[in-house]
C-alpha cells in the first residue's frame, strides 16, 4: 500500500484518493509549504503530490530542493499552471520527473503517475549534490583532486526513435558500438521493437539468449519474450537478466520480439517497467531501439519513461512532414516533454539544412550522418559529445592522475 501525502491547498484530490483501498492517504490536504516540510520530517511517504502555487515563502526551485532533502526517495508529483524551462530542468535534476499541467491533466493522469513503478533516479540527485560540492571546493581553491574523487556516472535510459525507413536501427547499433569504445560505463542495448525486432541481424548475433539451454517454443526464442515469460512466473530479476543477455563487443544486448501473439497479449507496461528497473541495477546506460510504429504501447511507454530521445530521420521534405506529424502526436497528445528530444539526420544529403530543420520542428539537431564511411565515425563522435559519461583512460593517464593525487595529498599535509 502506497503512502501518499497531498499538498494542493484543495482537498478534492485527497478525498478522491481515499476511495482507493490501495492507497494510504496519511493526512488531510496540507495548505502551506512549511507545513508539508514539517510533516515530512516526521513521516515517510512513497508519493507526494504538490501544487506549484502552494502558499509559502519559497520559490518553486528552493521548495523542490527542501523537499528532496527531507524526502530523498519519495516520488514527487508537481501540478502546475505554468513552469519555466529553467525550473523544469531543476526539478528533473532533483529526480522530479512527474510535472502535470493543471488545465489538461485529469485525476487518471495523477493515478498513472502514482502507480508508475520506475524508481527515482538517485544517481541524478547524487550527481547534483556532487556538482554543488565541486563548485564549493573550486571557490576554496582546493579542487585539485575533486574530479577523480567524486566523479560519478549519470544513469540514463535513451530511446532511439524515428521516421519509418530512416535507418534508425543502424544508427543505434553503430552509436552503441562507438560509445562502448569511449566509456567504461556499463551499456545495455534492448531491441524494443515489440512488433518486428531485427536488431540482432544488424549486430550479427543470435536472437536466442546465449546462456539458455532449455528447449523453448518458437515465441520465446528471443531475450525480450523469454524475460517476459519468466516475469509472469515471478522468476525474473537482475540475476536472470545476466543469463539472457547477449555479449557484444563492449556492451550487452537483449534481442527483440517477432511474435504477434507476444506483442498483443504478453508484453505490457508492467513488464517494461520491471525490466528497466532490473536493468538499472546493473547498467549505467540503457539504449532502447524503438519501432517507428507510434501505435505500439511499447513506443508510447518508452518515450514517456526515457531520460532522453534521439529522433532519427532524413533531411528531405517527405521526412520533415512525417517528423512534424509524429511530433504533433507525441508532444501534444501524449504530453511527452519536447526537451528530451534531439534530432539526428541520417543519410544526410542536399536538402533541408539542419538549422532550418531545427527551426521548423523546434527540436535541436545534434548529429549529421553521411553515407561517406570516413565521415561516419566523426558524426557519431559528435553525437556522443552530447552524452555525459566518464571516458575510458589509458594506463598512462591513470598513472598521471594518481601522481597528481599523491602530490596534492603530500602538499596539503606538509603543515
Amino acid at each position: 500500500m502506497k503512502k501518499i501525502v497531498t499538498a494542493l491547498g484543495n482537498p478534492t484530490l485527497n478525498i478522491e484518493l481515499k476511495k482507493y483501498s490501495k492507497y494510504d492517504v496519511l493526512t488531510d490536504d496540507i495548505l502551506y509549504q512549511e507545513g508539508l516540510i514539517d510533516f515530512l520530517k516526521q513521516n515517510e511517504a512513497d508519493v507526494i503530490i504538490i501544487s506549484g502555487i502552494l502558499q509559502g515563502q519559497m520559490i518553486i526551485s528552493d521548495f523542490a530542493g527542501e523537499l528532496r532533502n527531507v524526502a530523498r526517495i519519495s516520488r514527487i508529483i508537481f501540478i502546475v499552471d505554468t513552469i519555466s524551462d529553467e525550473d523544469k530542468n531543476y526539478l528533473i535534476s532533483k529526480g522530479i520527473f512527474d510535472i502535470l499541467y493543471d488545465e489538461i491533466s485529469e485525476i487518471s493522469d495523477v493515478i498513472e503517475a502514482i502507480d508508475r513503478e520506475e524508481p527515482i533516479n538517485i544517481r541524478a540527485q547524487v550527481q547534483s549534490e556532487v556538482d554543488d560540492l565541486k563548485a564549493k571546493l573550486k571557490e576554496s581553491k582546493e579542487n585539485s583532486i575533486v574530479n577523480n574523487v567524486v566523479e560519478i556516472q549519470r544513469q540514463e535510459v535513451i530511446s532511439v526513435f524515428g521516421t519509418n525507413g530512416s535507418g534508425k536501427s543502424s544508427v543505434v547499433a553503430n552509436l552503441v558500438k562507438a560509445f562502448s569504445k569511449k566509456t567504461k560505463s556499463k551499456i545495455l542495448l534492448i531491441d524494443f521493437d515489440t512488433m518486428n525486432g531485427n536488431l540482432d541481424e544488424l549486430l550479427n548475433v543470435n536472437k536466442i539468449p546465449q546462456n539458455v539451454s532449455l528447449i523453448m517454443d518458437e515465441n520465446k526464442k528471443c531475450g525480450l519474450n523469454y524475460a517476459a515469460d519468466l516475469s509472469i512466473k515471478n522468476r525474473f530479476d537482475t540475476n536472470v537478466l545476466d543469463e539472457i543477455i547477449i555479449s557484444v563487443d563492449g556492451f550487452d544486448f537483449l534481442s527483440g520480439n517477432t511474435s504477434l501473439h507476444y506483442c498483443q497479449n504478453v508484453l505490457n507496461e508492467d513488464f517494461y517497467s520491471f525490466l528497466i528497473k532490473c536493468a538499472k541495477e546493473k547498467y549505467d546506460f540503457i539504449f532502447l531501439d524503438l519501432s517507428s510504429n507510434i501505435f505500439l504501447d511499447a513506443t508510447k511507454w518508452a518515450l514517456r519513461e526515457s531520460n532522453r530521445v534521439l529522433f532519427v530521420t532524413e533531411n528531405t521534405n517527405i521526412c520533415l512532414k512525417k517528423t512534424l506529424q509524429i511530433f504533433d502526436t507525441v508532444f501534444n497528445l501524449w504530453n511527452v516533454y519536447k526537451e528530451k528530444f534531439s534530432i539526428v539526420l541520417n543519410r544526410f544529403q542536399k536538402g533541408i539544412e539542419p538549422d532550418i530543420f531545427s527551426q521548423i520542428t523546434k527540436v535541436k539537431v545534434i548529429g549529421l550522418i553521411k553515407e561517406n564511411t570516413i565521415d561516419k565515425l566523426e558524426s557519431y563522435e559528435k553525437i556522443l559529445e552530447t552524452l555525459k559519461y566518464i571516458p575510458k583512460k589509458s594506463i598512462i593517464e591513470r598513472i598521471k592522475i594518481n601522481t597528481k593525487m599523491v602530490a596534492s595529498f603530500v602538499t596539503s599535509h606538509k603543515m
